[in-house]
């Protein structure tokens, strides 16, 4: 039950036991929930896996545990605050959030003011910190997380699975575990819930273009969906290969049409923004995607073996911590 649960509310896909017991990341880890590269050294990557977060400064050749003051919680996602280089904020399953100074080298409890202790999804923007919680209920600090104030719900009771800012208005987006997306233009006061495929359904992600942010796709269960007009309206993207469940997405900055998408069965990658897409590995369930904003031919995908990664834009896979049971899967794929 405790797996199902965290599978549902917080993006882990439901996978089999035997599955993420392979050679990972350092030779521990397991199911890799989340990947995180600093914009500003991209060479640094942070991985939550299901035994902690472990960190790499060399593109992923070495990987080290940054688990200090963490050790009694599973962590659920981290994010990086882009204006204060080494903080960061780790959300947990029953610690609430924590956060670090010191780019993840000791981790601190922040919940001053946060109600629940069961926290998933966590988004930054300029001095603003965001969190959604297993009970439909979302947080917001102004103060890097020393205090928190309750914002209205969109959803009471339904979990929040992801958060999203536009960068340029602070337009908020929440997407839930059942009812699909909402949207606030005032700080979490009041939320609209669009039209169309993404106003119901689980969402896994909400990613913005980076070129355009009246253009946001949702990762979902049933599939990938846009909208071009800043969540008013959303439309569904022909199907992926393989699998209509889509776990994550990236984008390229350079070049907005080409998209990745993080599926139960692979990789895939579109050219043309959607509309057709080719499988680029197979075999894998890929959970996490993250792509090199100063080398955008370099990409990263989280699994539930382990990390890969490309540096041809997905037409080859280097495993980070090659070990047979990862190492069998990808022959496996081919």
């Amino acid at each position: 039950m405790i797996l199902f649960a965290l599978a549902l509310a917080f993006r882990v896909p439901l996978v089999a036991q035997s599955d993420v017991s392979g050679v990972v990341l350092h030779g521990e880890g397991g199911l890799v929930t989340s990947l995180v590269l600093d914009p500003a050294s991209p060479s640094t990557i942070f991985a939550v896996t299901a035994r902690g977060i472990y960190r790499s400064v060399d593109s992923g050749a070495r990987w080290e545990a940054r688990q200090s003051g963490l050790e009694s919680h599973s962590v659920l996602s981290v994010a990086l605050d882009p204006a204060s280089p080494g903080r960061m904020y780790a959300t947990t399953d029953t610690g609430g959030v924590y956060t670090s100074t010191d780019g993840g080298n000791r981790w601190a409890e922040a919940n001053r003011g946060l109600i629940s202790r069961y926290v998933g999804a966590v988004a930054v923007q300029g001095s603003a910190v965001y969190v959604g919680t297993e009970a439909g209920r979302i947080f917001r600090s102004t103060d890097a997380a020393a205090t928190w104030a309750e914002l209205t719900s969109p959803t009471p009771r339904v979990a929040v699975t992801a958060i999203a800012i536009d960068p340029s208005s602070g337009v908020l987006y929440a997407g839930t575990n059942s009812e699909g997306i909402f949207k606030s233009s005032d700080a979490g006061s009041t939320w609209v819930h669009g039209t169309g495929p993404a106003s119901r359904g689980t969402i896994w992600a909400i990613v913005i273009d980076p070129t355009r942010s009246a253009t946001i796709y949702a990762a979902t269960y049933d599939g990938l969906f846009r909208s071009d007009d800043a969540g008013a309206t959303w439309s569904s993207l022909h199907r992926t290969p393989k699998s209509s469940n889509v776990l994550a997405l990236a984008i390229d900055p350079g070049n907005p049409k080409t998209l990745y998408a993080a599926t139960a069965m692979g990789v895939c990658k579109s050219s043309d923004g959607g509309l057709s897409w080719a499988m680029l590995n197979s075999n894998l369930f890929v959970t996490s995607l993250s792509l090199d904003p100063k080398a955008t031919s370099v990409l990263y995908a989280g699994t539930h073996l382990g990390v890969l990664k490309s540096v041809d834009a997905g037409a080859s896979w280097t495993p980070l911590r090659l070990g047979p049971t990862l190492g069998d899967a990808l022959t496996a794929g081919r």
